[in-house]
């Protein structure tokens, strides 16, 4: 079930942003149906870019390195977020200076790391969509999802859109590996 979400959830991203139509593809009830994001699959090394800008977002985050966080996100980017707690679910939205402020004042390192990427490309832009858990020291905060929309500039990938869900456990998973050491 998760599989089928995340490919749907990342064929969405795709065709919402690119303004395409998907790749023809059989009807669910076809036997040996194709993955429909295949065509976006990126080569190893591709993969690897695309997610070094996510993994420097994260890290950029643990050390509260302004500078490490600017380089891999876009000035212009769109933050936005739901947060689920006691069954109420609320929207909201984040600015990169915000971000910048709470990373560059956290007293502890903001740990973020996710786990089973699915990363697609179609030219210039590629969509990351991984879960995630979140630590704030060595306290766990949340998990969730996160979706990431990069650009390709002369200068490597930028993160311009990022969106992600921030629940409790047992809503979501956290690391396959336990809690960060």
């Amino acid at each position: 079930m998760h599989h089928r979400v995340n490919t749907l959830a990342a064929l969405f991203l795709l065709v919402g942003c690119s303004g395409g139509e998907p790749p023809a593809q059989p009807s669910d009830d076809t036997p040996g149906r194709e993955d429909p994001i295949e065509a976006y699959r990126p080569s190893a090394a591709e993969e690897a870019d695309v997610l070094a800008a996510v993994q420097a977002l994260f890290d950029a985050l643990g050390s509260g390195d302004e500078e490490l966080l600017r380089s891999v996100v876009d000035p212009s980017v769109v933050m936005h977020f739901s947060e689920t707690r006691d069954g109420v679910t609320t929207f909201g939205s984040a600015t990169l200076d915000g971000l910048a402020t709470r990373i560059t004042s956290s007293e502890v390192p903001l740990i973020e790391r996710m786990w089973s990427p699915v990363v697609v490309v179609n030219g210039a832009l590629a969509t990351v969509w991984t879960p995630y858990d979140f630590y704030s020291g060595t306290n766990f905060s949340h998990c969730g999802v996160d979706a990431a929309n990069l650009m390709r500039t002369d200068g490597g990938w930028r993160i311009v859109a990022l969106s992600w869900t921030r629940m409790q456990p047992p809503a979501c998973d956290t690391h396959p590996d336990g809690p960060p050491a």
